[in-house]
């Protein structure tokens, strides 16, 4: 029972450490900056998770320099020109954030963006980019604009796909490499401690026999091999650490490889 009250105890001062940071983050943001880049994303401030975060830790959130910053960012997202670019690029035009009587103009002109989008001609360049088809064709220029684009985005996730194979070969030779000074290090460090316990042991046999000086000679011995010892213990928790980062590292480029592997077969298919 006082474990299980120990451990709760734990998890709310845990907790109130990552509240306290949290709004340390929070309150380090430019506030009319962030309105804005939530506004040129076409997202209302209650879907952005930022402000839900900051909000729920109560940090001191300038919410009058946000709502500026937002209607600020609402004005630059609802042009013309803008909508033009957001078609062009690909993406959905969120109409919900702009009002009034020119959202006619704004849709026509993002559709002209996506028109341009969903050429034939840019098919293999959008594809190659690296950025995934959001569904935004018009049917009767989708399945020309799929074409060329699944011939890019094939060519681009073959190139990710070698290109991390690579990183995980460099990757495995620096675990190997790790490891091995991992192994040593442990190695030294296990020498060290039955060496400690062996003067231990003879310094226990001074003391039965009375012979100072060799206590004396002996606490002086543990008290350097301690300091190795310590030393060592730090090399060894050094070295395991950079071995699980490079480890998860390594794993994060295999899942990734998979994943890629996975999708190319969907973009042969016409």
């Amino acid at each position: 029972m006082l474990r299980v009250l120990v451990l709760t105890a734990m998890a709310f001062q845990l907790a109130g450490c990552a509240s306290y940071f949290k709004k340390k983050d929070c309150e380090s943001i430019n506030w009319f900056e962030h309105g804005q880049k939530v506004a040129m994303r076409g997202q209302w401030l209650n879907a952005d998770p930022v402000v839900n975060e900051c909000r729920k830790v109560e940090a001191d959130i300038q919410e009058s320099q946000l709502d500026k910053g937002f209607k600020s960012g609402v004005e630059k997202y609802c042009t013309n020109t803008n909508a033009y670019i957001i078609g062009k690029s690909g993406d959905f035009f969120s109409r919900d954030i702009c009002e009034g009587p020119q959202i006619n103009v704004l849709v026509a002109e993002h559709r002209k963006g996506t028109v341009d989008y969903c050429a034939k001609s840019n098919g293999f360049v959008a594809g190659t980019s690296g950025k995934k088809y959001q569904n935004v064709c018009p049917k009767e220029l989708e399945p020309v604009f799929l074409t060329e684009y699944r011939k890019g985005r094939k060519k681009y996730v073959q190139t990710l796909i070698d290109s991390k194979s690579s990183e995980v070969r460099s990757l495995d030779m620096d675990i190997l490499h790790k490891r091995n000074n991992l192994s040593f290090a442990r190695s030294r460090l296990s020498a060290m401690e039955a060496e400690k316990s062996g003067l231990e042991s003879s310094k226990s046999s001074a003391m039965l026999n009375q012979q100072s000086q060799l206590v004396t000679h002996f606490n002086s011995q543990i008290s350097v091999l301690d300091t190795h010892i310590s030393s060592k213990k730090s090399e060894v928790f050094s070295l395991q650490s950079d071995l699980s980062s490079l480890e998860n590292n390594r794993d994060k480029l295999q899942k990734d490889i998979s994943a890629f592997k996975e999708e190319l077969p969907s973009l042969d298919n016409p």
